[in-house]
C-alpha cells in the first residue's frame, strides 16, 4: 500500500515547474560536485547544532542499546512478527545474492529500506516523467538515483571505518568496534563490521527528502508517510538483529543532507515566469505562503 501511495503521487501530480531535463549521465558525472557540497554543508558552522543533536542522541541511544534491542525483540515475538529476517533470495549470480524479496510482514518492514525498492521508486519517477513529458518527475528520478550513489559512497566509507558488530553476531555488550577492518574480512563476514551507520534508514530518508523538496505541495502527505515508513523500518531492523538503535541518527542525517544536495542538480522555474516581477501564492504546512519572483 505504501508503494502504491507513492506511485499515485507520481502519476497524478500536477507539474508547477518548468525546467530543463537532466541528462542521464549526471547520475554519475555530478557525484564529485554533490559529494563536495555535502561535505561543505556537513562541516560548516551552521551544522554545529545539528552535530550536537546527532552525537547527543547517538550517545543516549548507545547507553540503552542492549535494553532497546531486548525489548523490541520481545515485542516482535509478542506481535507475531518474529525476530528473523525472512527475505528470500530471488536472484543469485556467481554465488552472490543480487536480489532478496520479502516473504512476510517482518521482511516487508525490513524491505522498506532496501536499495532495490528505492531504485524502483526513482525508476517510477523516471518512467512517469518520460511517458507524460514531465521534466519535474523525470529529474526527481535522476536525483534519487544520483543521491543513492553519493550516499552509498559515504555510507560504505563510514561502515568500513567504524567496523561495528550487528546485534545478531555481537561478541560483546552493544557490539564490538573493529576500526578499519580488513577488506576481505568485511566482505566475507559483513554483519560483524557494518552496523554503523544504517544504510537502510539513510536510503529511505534520502528518497523522502528529495520527494519532499521536489513536491512541497504534498508535504502534508509526505511527512506522515515518512514517519510511519521510517518507524516500521527502524523497529524491524532492531527486531531482526541487523542494527542497534544508535546506528540511526547518523544514517538519518546522511540521508537528509545528501538528499538536499542532490536536488541542486536543477533549479526549478515557475511556468509563467516573465522578465517582470510577479507575486506567487502557494500552499504549505503552515498555511499559504507568498513569494515574489523576478
Amino acid at each position: 500500500m505504501l508503494k502504491i501511495a507513492l506511485l499515485t503521487l507520481v502519476l497524478f501530480s500536477v507539474s508547477v515547474f518548468a525546467e530543463d531535463r537532466l541528462e542521464f549521465k549526471k547520475i554519475i558525472t555530478s557525484v564529485p560536485e554533490t559529494a563536495t557540497s555535502t561535505l561543505k554543508t556537513s562541516f560548516s558552522k551552521e551544522a554545529l547544532p545539528y552535530w550536537g543533536a546527532i552525537l547527543g542522541s547517538t550517545a543516549v541511544l548507545y547507553q540503552y542499546d542492549e535494553q532497546i534491542y531486548s525489548d523490541l525483540q520481545k515485542r516482535g515475538r509478542d506481535w507475531g512478527v518474529g525476530n528473523q529476517d525472512e527475505t528470500k533470495s530471488i536472484l543469485i549470480v556467481s554465488d552472490h545474492e543480487i536480489l532478496r524479496l520479502p516473504s512476510d510482514t517482518g521482511s516487508f518492514m525490513y524491505f522498506l529500506g532496501d536499495g532495490w525498492l528505492h531504485a524502483g521508486i526513482g525508476g517510477a519517477f523516471l518512467g512517469a516523467g518520460s511517458i507524460r513529458d514531465d521534466n519535474r518527475a523525470f529529474n526527481t528520478g535522476i536525483m534519487i538515483w544520483h543521491g543513492m550513489v553519493v550516499s552509498t559512497i559515504f555510507n560504505q566509507t563510514l561502515k568500513r571505518s567504524f567496523g561495528r558488530e550487528s546485534p545478531e553476531v555481537s561478541t560483546s555488550e552493544r557490539g564490538s568496534w573493529n576500526l578499519f577492518p580488513n577488506f576481505n574480512d568485511y566482505n566475507t563476514k559483513t554483519a560483524s563490521y557494518d552496523a554503523m551507520p544504517s544504510g537502510h534508514v539513510m536510503t529511505a530518508t534520502l528518497t523522502f527528502t528529495i520527494i519532499s523538496e521536489r513536491y512541497p505541495e504534498y508535504n502534508s502527505f509526505i511527512y506522515p508517510l515518512y514517519g510511519v515508513w521510517a518507524s516500521a523500518l527502524m523497529f524491524q531492523m532492531v527486531n531482526n538483529g541487523v542494527h542497534w538503535a544508535s546506528d540511526y541518527p547518523l544514517g538519518i542525517a546522511m540521508g537528509y543532507v545528501v538528499g538536499k544536495m542532490s536536488t541542486r542538480l536543477v533549479t526549478g522555474k515557475t511556468e509563467n515566469q516573465s522578465a517582470s516581477s510577479e507575486w506567487m501564492i502557494f500552499p504549505g504546512l503552515s498555511g499559504l505562503h507568498v513569494s515574489r519572483t523576478f
